[in-house]
């Protein structure tokens, strides 16, 4: 399997309550069965976010201690609980300043830029976080985070002013050497940890609902190309 680029440790997992199954990341899902319209409920559905963030805080923090902090010092480098990565969710989300009520689709990739820096200056982080604009950029940069080990925060945008205002990108899961579509996706933040060359094309492995799916590269370049500010909208929290 020719790898171009990968994180080296371990990524976050969390042992589910149902069926002890260990995740690969964090998942906004274990906040289901809240009432509708509370926050908990907020956190369900438009948290994957905070998701992305604080699985990328705990990582860092798991290959270095430098990048420890209050919140996640006591949850490194071991496989968490439910309950616990909840705690730990709630923690990054109070310093993220919630999630707004309503209709809307979550953070946008500007307030993770602040938060992210506002947190590096705070903590002493020689690291500085921008939000992607350029399509070009775009792959390069990914390639120069992961081989820097440092996963890296993408979003799946939901098209403005489309024709087709549904198109989504495909989830694939790899079995036996095939991809096999699972689902399609907009609106979304994943969290990428290593990018593959292969015959079918290039794609990145990602972690989303605390499951290890993949994205066509091709297909989400060519998503972003077509959309109403696709790049702006669609794109990465590059660190530096």
């Amino acid at each position: 399997m020719p790898k171009v680029a990968g994180i080296t440790g371990e990524y976050i997992q969390v042992r589910r309550e149902e069926k002890g199954i260990v995740t690969y990341g964090g998942d906004q899902g274990f906040f289901r069965g809240a009432a509708a319209s509370s926050v908990d409920d907020r956190k369900r559905r438009m948290g994957c976010g905070i998701v992305a963030l604080g699985d990328l805080l705990l990582y860092l923090a798991a290959r270095d201690p430098v990048y420890c902090m209050q919140e996640n010092e006591s949850y490194v480098n071991r496989i968490l609980s439910q309950q616990e990565y909840m705690t730990y969710y709630n923690s990054i989300y109070k310093r993220v300043g919630g999630l707004p009520a309503g209709k809307s689709n979550g953070l946008s990739g500007f307030r993770l830029q602040r938060t992210f820096n506002r947190m590096a200056r705070l903590e002493g982080w020689k690291l500085h976080a921008l939000w992607g604009f350029s399509g070009k950029k775009l792959y390069g940069r990914m390639v120069e985070m992961l081989s820097r080990d440092i996963p890296v925060i993408l979003c799946v945008p939901l098209l403005l002013f489309s024709r087709d205002p549904k198109q989504e990108i495909p989830f694939y899961k790899k079995t036996e050497g095939q991809y096999h579509k699972v689902c399609s996706v907009s609106a979304h933040y994943v969290v990428v940890t290593e990018i593959l060359e292969e015959q079918e094309g290039i794609f990145l492995g990602i972690s989303s609902w605390g499951v290890k799916y993949y994205i066509n590269w091709n297909a989400y370049d060519r998503l972003l190309r077509k959309a109403f500010l696709g790049t702006i909208l669609g794109n990465i929290l590059y660190i530096k």
